[in-house]
């Protein structure tokens, strides 16, 4: 009998991943979630620093902000509270030069992990943008503003591209080791209709593709194994939108597949069955031998991986 799913290859992606180098997640929720993965199985990762960002432009200002001396700052008060228009709400502060300190800060310390990093993974959202009336620019957060403060409109694939190359020129003048790659997310955003999210999506994967064929970037099939391998909403949060747990670790799971080599591999499971371990409260005459075994399988890991932290 013939399973009751379609698979598909996945090509391998090099270079390899490996834990003597950082990862580096950007862009919708999705990208915070495969973070979490990877950090969990060992290796050096940093998610979204300005919090989450869904739009590919908003993406882009904010790499862009970390490249460049004296970016131009959109701060502004909202229900008497500071906010960036190229940040989340978590950069909400009451004082203006301590949200101005904090986003500085951000992004040096950014921009020296992707100093340290070996992949940058950026995954779009959508395409769909809000832009500030007052400047024309697509905000990252509307912070709750009032609506009439924005006008939203569908970025086609070709501005996303503009834009993009000469970012990625950047980028990798400034961080030659740096593999980019992207991915579209899986999570549809059905609060803009189910056709628009479509008609996102499909400018998404337009611009994917092109920004791919004229650079050494590479694409990641998240949105496939999601949408059309796993293709079932038992795979769905309660929501029905929102990958589950056991579809965000079935991509992780071809991630590694694609992108790690066995000994990365025999290692991950090993930082995996470690902090299980950990996690287990051992009772009473347990708790020596308990204490014996972890200490047993902490040293060899930190002799294959010395850098590993708990």
């Amino acid at each position: 009998m013939q399973p009751f799913y379609l698979s598909f290859s996945i090509p391998e992606l090099r270079p390899e991943l490996s834990h003597s180098k950082g990862l580096v997640f950007l862009g919708s929720c999705f990208s915070d979630e495969i973070a979490v993965k990877a950090s969990y199985t060992g290796f050096h990762a940093v998610s979204n620093p300005v919090g989450t960002v869904f739009h590919p432009l908003a993406l882009a200002r904010f790499l862009s902000n970390c490249l460049i001396e004296n970016p131009i700052e959109r701060l502004d008060s909202v229900d008497d509270r500071f906010i960036s228009w190229d940040a989340s709400s978590k950069f909400c502060i009451g004082n203006r030069g301590e949200l101005l300190t904090k986003l500085i800060e951000t992004r040096k310390v950014f921009k020296q992990a992707l100093g340290s990093s070996s992949h940058l993974f950026i995954t779009f959202g959508t395409a769909w943008g809000y832009a500030l009336n007052e400047d024309g620019i697509i905000v990252s957060n509307c912070h709750k503003a009032p609506a009439q403060c924005f006008t939203k409109s569908l970025t086609v694939s070709d501005k996303i591209v503009s834009v993009w190359l000469p970012l990625i020129d950047e980028l990798k003048r400034s961080f030659p080791q740096l593999t980019l790659v992207f991915t579209v997310s899986p999570v549809r955003h059905v609060r803009d209709g189910f056709v628009e999210n479509n008609q996102s999506k499909a400018a998404l994967f337009d611009a994917v593709r092109q920004i791919c064929e004229q650079t050494e970037s590479v694409y990641f099939p998240s949105y496939e194994i999601v949408i059309d391998e796993l293709r079932d909403y038992r795979f769905f949060k309660q929501d029905r939108i929102h990958p589950s747990e056991e579809a965000i670790e079935y991509v992780w799971t071809r991630l590694m597949q694609a992108a790690c080599t066995n000994e990365t591999i025999e290692l991950i499971e090993e930082v995996v069955r470690y902090r299980k371990l950990k996690s287990h409260i051992s009772m009473g005459d347990d708790h020596t031998m308990h204490d014996a075994k972890l200490a047993k399988k902490l040293a060899a890991i930190l002799l294959k991986f010395p850098s590993f932290t708990e």
